[in-house]
């Protein structure tokens, strides 16, 4: 959802372009990590069938599209000052990814965050197909698809007479920002990310204080694995959102409480580009919780580095 390059004039003269290498560095290495756990999560029945893995595979989606699509584009901007695919189609598609598809992974990660307590400390809720279909599969369609199906309205179906600019990021604004009303747009910004984004710092941290303090009982080595698994990767993941979203959201609330120019000298050039960052680090957040695909990423390094042309020798007796 953030926007760069900074125009702000009191950023250093070298932050816009280091700004634009270090998201390109990021976009980078991450599109292959995304490929890499999708080939593992994907291709491998256990995992694919796992009920624990099901909001994560939809959380990569949802991220690499961002990266992909939203991130990719708005370095095009950046580097060339307009949009170069200008059509109306792509507009629409880069607001609805930007809007849309952003919000639905912040979506995706509450729900992951609030039914990681379900599956670790209150597996029967989800041991018959029956109860998976009300506690699992029909919440996490909910909102995985609550956001995307909300601005599928808001920017492919509700016009507001807008025109498309090229030389404004995502084409200019959505008519949600336009002609909607303030209750709206309120409800926009805290149902669909703050109360999200605050909600799963709680969750996480209360499953890792749950853990931690229930893990005498859990004494059975392979509860205790699973359980360390799930919750390591939800910590991991949260992290990325906390840590990144967390310092807008506290600047977000402060400014619309009467104080509008509260740290308005950092907001645009600093706070809302660190909610670029999360789904570029997500995949290795992923990653870092799967110790087996760790090795077998480590096993495929270490083997193309080792391999070695042989040319054959020529013996002169």
């Amino acid at each position: 959802m953030g926007n760069f390059p900074s125009t702000s004039s009191n950023v250093p003269f070298f932050w816009p372009k280091f700004e634009f290498l270090l998201i390109l560095f990021g976009v980078i290495i991450s599109i292959p990590c995304y490929l890499f756990v999708f080939y593992h999560l994907l291709t491998e029945r256990n995992r694919r069938k796992s009920v624990h893995n099901h909001a994560m595979i939809i959380l990569l989606f949802y991220n690499f599209l961002i990266v992909t699509v939203d991130l990719t584009m708005t370095l095009d901007f950046n580097r060339l000052g307009y949009v170069q695919l200008f059509t109306p189609a792509i507009c629409l598609i880069w607001q609805f990814i930007d809007h849309g598809i952003w919000y639905g992974a912040v979506s995706v990660m509450f729900w992951t965050s609030f039914e990681r307590h379900i599956l670790i400390f209150y597996p029967n809720l989800v041991a018959t197909t029956r109860k998976r279909l009300f506690i699992h599969y029909i919440p996490l369609a909910f909102f995985s698809l609550y956001t995307p199906i909300l601005f599928i309205y808001l920017i492919f179906l509700h016009s507001c007479g807008q025109t498309y600019v090229t030389t404004k990021i995502r084409c200019g604004s959505i008519c949600l920002y336009i002609d909607a009303p303030n209750w709206l747009q309120q409800y926009d910004s805290y149902i669909d990310y703050v109360l999200p984004v605050l909600l799963i710092g709680i969750c996480s941290i209360t499953l890792l204080f749950r853990y931690i303090r229930q893990k005498q009982r859990m004494q059975q080595a392979v509860t205790w694995r699973r359980c360390r698994k799930m919750t390591l990767q939800l910590v991991l993941v949260s992290a990325v959102y906390n840590i990144c979203d967390l310092p807008a959201i506290i600047v977000f609330i402060i400014q619309s409480s009467g104080y509008p120019t509260f740290a308005s000298n950092i907001w645009s050039p600093f706070l809302t580009r660190l909610t670029l960052i999360p789904s570029i680090i997500v995949p290795f957040a992923v990653l870092l919780a799967l110790p087996e695909l760790k090795r077998k990423l480590l096993a495929l390094c270490i083997w193309k580095r080792n391999q070695r042309v042989i040319v054959p020798g020529i013996t002169i007796n």
